[in-house]
This record gives structure tokens, sequence and C-alpha cells, in this order.
């Protein structure tokens, strides 16, 4: 089997793995991602692609934080590996709304909103009536109980699969090596350094990064007997082709670039049992009708289950190991969302410096691991 030196080894070519690998291009190391063979791309083959801010993680509003610093770095990212891959990355940065089916519901969203302004000093969103949603989306024709929708113009969304494209062929670009092979274990060795045993060879490097979503499980037992994540079980539905009239996505029921529409939003803790629950996806497909009576009439093209990587308590793990200060790890069921974060916030974490003061919270330390 041969042997590959490197500076920084990163195991995992999702989007967060990639993301991690072109922010650390500029640092001037030598950089090869390995990436297990899938036919599916994992987690981005199941993303709806939203850029999400809003409504969210006012128990962690450091988190809440660190999102919306994201939404704000991908313009300046999107046009930049567009300029350097030659390839068009279909995004838009419109906001983004959440429909609301009765009063209470309006007013519930809004008294969350206002409690996250207070939190963060400051929130770029309102609830807004049904008058000015149909001005927001005026082709579409919505069902007679919504009375209006959660606002949030930082928002957007991006192809996932067309993010985790370019990504991709912008790593030879920047003088990273991408491999496919499977990572079976990492040891430590005596010199400090690492070592990596895969399908197709033994790799070696000073500092290794563990971006395997939950394949990170098993990678760290040189370290930790557990990792405190797990599979959170997502369902979609997919609805036939439509005239595009969503520019601005609406969360549940979100129209892809290509005029299809995704329908869901549940998070179940089911193992890994991946197959489709009908009486559970049809209560979304249900829910998807009252926001958007259109889509009764429309063909169900499928339905599919996949896996989300989740840390126990929903907030994303950017930590180094205890006793490995040079392995670190990365678990984010956000990964689109903090991906622009991930490129231009993180790579000096990697090589040894403090996290970005908002994200300091988000080592394993928080669940009693010392690190």
């Amino acid at each position: 089997m041969h042997n590959t030196e490197t500076d920084i080894l990163i195991i995992g070519g999702g989007v967060t793995g990639c993301a991690l690998a072109y922010g650390l291009s500029r640092k001037n190391h030598k950089i090869v991602v390995l990436d297990a063979p899938s036919p599916t791309n994992m987690a981005s083959r199941t993303n709806v692609g939203l850029i999400w801010c809003q409504s969210k993680f006012l128990h962690l509003p450091n988190y809440a934080k660190w999102g919306f610093i994201s939404s704000n770095l991908y313009p300046e990212l999107t046009r930049e590996l567009e300029d350097l891959t030659g390839e068009h990355i279909d995004v838009n940065y419109t906001g983004g709304l959440i429909p609301t089916l009765s009063g209470e519901d309006y007013d519930n969203r809004g008294a969350y909103i206002d409690k996250l302004r207070e939190a963060l000093g400051e929130y770029p969103g309102c609830m807004i009536d049904r008058t000015e949603l149909e001005k927001k989306l005026p082709g579409i024709a919505w069902g007679p109980e919504v009375c209006g929708a959660a606002w949030c113009e930082a928002d957007g969304l991006i192809d996932p699969l067309g993010l985790l494209k370019v990504l991709r062929l912008s790593l030879p670009k920047v003088d990273v090596t991408y491999r496919q092979t499977l990572a079976y274990d990492v040891q430590p060795q005596n010199d400090g350094g690492y070592r990596v045993t895969t399908k197709d060879g033994i790799y070696t490097a000073p500092r290794v990064v563990l971006a395997a979503g939950l394949a990170n499980r098993r990678l760290v037992q040189f370290a930790l007997p557990t990792l405190p994540v797990f599979p959170d079980k997502g369902q979609v539905l997919l609805v036939e082709r439509m005239p595009f009239v969503m520019p601005i996505p609406v969360l549940g029921c979100t129209q892809t670039f290509a005029g299809t529409t995704i329908i869901g939003f549940k998070h179940e803790r089911a193992g890994h049992h991946i197959e489709v629950d009908p009486a559970s996806v049809a209560t979304e497909g249900t829910w998807a009708m009252r926001v958007w009576p259109e889509l009764g009439a429309k063909r169900l093209i499928r339905a599919w289950a996949a896996l989300r990587v989740m840390p126990e308590d929903n907030m994303a793990i950017y930590s180094r190991l205890p006793g490995h200060p040079n392995v670190t790890l990365f678990n984010t069921h956000s990964a689109v969302t903090m991906a622009a974060a991930h490129v231009r916030l993180l790579p000096d974490f990697i090589l040894g410096r403090e996290l970005p003061e908002v994200a300091r919270g988000m080592t394993l330390e928080r669940f009693g691991i010392a690190c």
C-alpha cells in the first residue's frame, strides 16, 4: 500500500470538508481531502439548500449570531467561487418566509422574533400580514388559512449539489488534492503525527480534520469512546415541475431552481432507519397543500428519507480532541448555512488559534469533555 504524506489531512469531502479545505488553501499548506465514495453525495443529495437564519436558536444566541455572520459572508464567497471555476451557482439572496396558518401561530412567531431581537441586539426580520406576503410572492395563490408569515432578509436558497460541485472543482485550482477513498481509522504516531488507513493506502499528517459527518463517531475512537452526535432523520416529498414562482424560499415547502417543489421539515430520532414512513410524510404534504393548494393537483414524483448529523444539543461542534490538539472535529447539521463562515473564519482554528469569539462555546467542553 502506498504512503502519502501531507501537512493537513481532511477526512470528509462534503460541503463542510470542502469548505474547510478551500479556506485552508490560503494558508500555504499541503492539503489532502479524503472522501468516501458514494452514489448519493450523502447529506447534500437530500438537502433543500436553505441558507437559513431566522427564528432559530433563541436558547443558543451565539449560534444564531453565527448563522447571520455566515449569511453575510455568502455573496462574496459565491462570486469568488464562480470566478475561480467558471461555473454558475444557482443562489438567491432574497430573504425567506415561514407562512402562518392561524392568528395564534402568527402571534407566537412574532413573540419569538421579539425575543430573538432582544437577545441578539438586532434582527433583520419581522412578521408580515397576508397582503404583504402576496406582494412578495404574487405568483402563489395562498390557501385561505394563510394569514401572514415570518420574514427575514438574511435568508436565501442555494442549490446544494451546485455548491458542492463548485467547491470540489475549486480544490485543484488552489492546489488541494481531493481523493475518493474510504478512511477506516485514525491512529496517533510516536512522532506526534497521525496515520490514516484507507481502502487505497496510508496517509500521514501532523494535523487531521474530521469532517466526515456521522462517520466521525468511528474516527474519534482513538481519543473518545463516544461522540455526542446522533442521526436525525428527515423525510421529504418532491412535487413535479411547475412554472417558477418562488424567488423567495418558503420554509417546509420550497421550490427548487429546476421548478420542482420539496416538501419537508421533520426531525425524527430513528437510529439509522431511512425507510419512508408514509403516515409521517402525509402530515407534511397536508400542511403544504393548506399553504399552497395548487400542489394538491400536481404529481408527486418521489419521497425519500435521509439522515442529518445532529449534535445532542443541536449546536455545531467545533473542537479539538482531548489530548490531541492537532486533531479538529467538525459536526454541524447546518453545513450549507454555515459554509461561508467555515471557509472564512475556521481555518485559523485548525492551525492552532482560538475560535472566533462567537463560536468559543461550541467545543466539546460543553459536554464535559476536556479539550
